[in-house]
């Protein structure tokens, strides 16, 4: 069933209007028709609602159902990728957000190779990584679109982190002594993971990271690509905090 992401505000009474890039879908990719019904998601519910008018502009829906479900995890966790080559992002993109990682830091590294010097270049790439979350969202049937905030550096993310206060754990290839289970023996709210690009962390970074309090650990002896260390510190992270069966 298609989901339609929107705000609470979007909804008047029992009626809500789709438009923009959903209406096109609807309307030219699975040729809604009046009497088909959609799944309207927002932050807090989920309804089901039967198509009652279809326009150029948009398509009228009538809430028919409230469903009792909750598909998100209790935990938050933020995935900080060091940008990598070609689409991998878009990858690390999609299986996190089927994972239940809630937002997404692009992150620019000491030994980040791809340039973004151009800012529509940049935003040609924002734009994309958000429509792979939106999409991504839809098949895993989420109940929020984990949003993906702008590309920082490593000295911007540490700021954010200072005034956040998360639990912040950095993998690292040349760790070999603290793993993910020695800081994860009580479930916590927030959680930062920071993944390095294809060439890893600069010492200089992990010693930044380890002076604002981060956990630098180790995955284990074999070495992971960077759109693998992020898929399989999420799952340690969700799985010990039981929220995956």
């Amino acid at each position: 069933m298609f989901r339609y992401f929107c705000i609470e505000d979007y909804i008047i009474g029992d009626k809500v209007i789709i438009s923009g890039g959903d209406l096109k879908h609807l309307k030219t990719i699975l040729r809604a028709k009046i009497g088909d019904e959609v799944s309207i998601v927002t932050e807090s519910n989920e309804f089901i609602a039967e198509i009652t008018e279809i326009h150029n502009d948009e398509i009228i829906c009538l809430l028919v159902d409230k469903l009792d479900r909750n598909n998100e995890a209790a935990i938050n966790i933020t995935l900080c990728q060091g940008i990598p080559k070609q689409a991998k992002m878009e990858t690390i993109i999609q299986q996190n957000v089927e994972l239940g990682v809630k937002s997404f830091i692009p992150l620019i590294t000491e030994r980040t190779v791809v340039k973004l010097n151009e800012k529509d270049r940049e935003q040609k790439k924002l734009d994309r990584w958000r429509k792979i979350a939106k999409e991504s969202s839809k098949q895993s049937k989420r109940n929020i679109v984990p949003a993906v905030e702008d590309i920082m550096t490593v000295k911007e993310l540490i700021e954010k982190i200072k005034k956040e206060e998360p639990v912040v754990l950095v993998p690292y290839e040349l760790e070999n002594v603290s793993t993910l289970k020695d800081v994860l023996s009580s479930a916590k709210q927030n959680y930062y993971i920071i993944i390095g690009p294809e060439g890893g962390f600069d010492i200089k970074e992990i010693e930044m990271f380890r002076s604002i309090g981060a956990h630098i650990v180790t995955l284990g002896k074999r070495i992971l690509r960077t759109e693998t260390a992020g898929v399989v510190t999420s799952s340690v992270v969700l799985y010990a905090c039981d929220e995956m069966m």
